[in-house]
């Protein structure tokens, strides 16, 4: 459901109950569920503007004055310009990561077996995409669980994302795509490719966790979104590579290096 969905739902005429006063003990929770039976609220919780409380609906968030039953719908910004709901949408994609479940990591395109774990939503041909798994494949400290989000303005995006899908070696065919090698080859991305539904299940994994763009990741748990590697570094450090690393051979990272 939509926030457009949510207004209408709210506007319905049955939709909510004539605002009384909050009974003695009633919980915020219990006053929201009374104003508005039909809104599905999911979370309830108290802001610094008085009255009015932050309510979580189907992913959307609103706020509710529980005195009054008057609902805003946008975003709250502080006299120093923190855009708090922008920081509460953030919080709750955050929490999102507790939905994947070990099924869906294995639809994934797995690559690394280091220590830190990343879950990746990615196009292949985002540049901001191709220059984070480049910037992984510096990593050997990470596992990637790549998981694809063919954009609408990317015409070949899906057709290289069901190349990698349908490839025996998919890790492979991951660095093939995103080194470029695809790119206007007419030959190969016009074959049909049996990815086997596994594009389709990206998709839905994507879907539940709520993102639209790419890329966004989940590094140790931590939400990062876009090509941030100043706050990826700032959870799980950096890694230098150590010397001596020749091409064909594993690459790893110093020793003790800190954050």
């Amino acid at each position: 459901m939509g926030t457009l969905s949510l207004v209408v739902c709210l506007a319905a005429p049955a939709a909510f109950a004539a605002p009384k006063e909050q009974a003695k003990g009633e919980t915020p929770e219990a006053a929201v569920k009374r104003l508005f039976p039909k809104l599905p609220a999911t979370a309830v919780k108290k802001t610094d503007i008085d009255g009015f409380y932050e309510v979580v609906a189907d992913g959307n968030i609103l706020y509710v004055n529980v005195k009054t039953g008057h609902v805003f719908v946008g975003d709250i910004f502080t006299r120093e310009g923190k855009n708090l709901t922008a920081e509460a949408r953030t919080r709750l994609t955050a929490e999102r990561y507790k939905l994947i479940t070990e099924a869906d990591k294995e639809k994934a395109v797995k690559v690394g077996n280091g220590k830190h774990v990343v879950i990746e939503i990615t196009d292949p041909d985002c540049p901001f995409c191709r220059k984070m798994h480049e910037y992984w494949g510096n990593r050997p400290d990470v596992t990637r669980y790549v998981f694809f989000l063919p954009l609408a303005m990317h015409k070949d995006a899906e057709k290289k994302a069901r190349y990698i899908l349908a490839a025996d070696n998919k890790e492979q065919a991951l660095w093939e795509v995103y080194s470029g090698e695809l790119d206007n080859n007419r030959e190969k991305l016009n074959k049909p490719y049996d990815d086997k539904g596994l594009l389709n299940a990206h998709k839905a994994v994507v879907a539940k966790l709520g993102i639209q763009s790419t890329p966004a990741f989940w590094v140790d748990g931590t939400f990062v979104n876009g090509a941030n590697i100043p706050l990826i570094e700032k959870v799980i450090g950096k890694c230098n590579l150590r010397p001596g690393t020749t091409p064909g051979e594993p690459k790893v990272c110093d020793e003790g290096q800190g954050k």
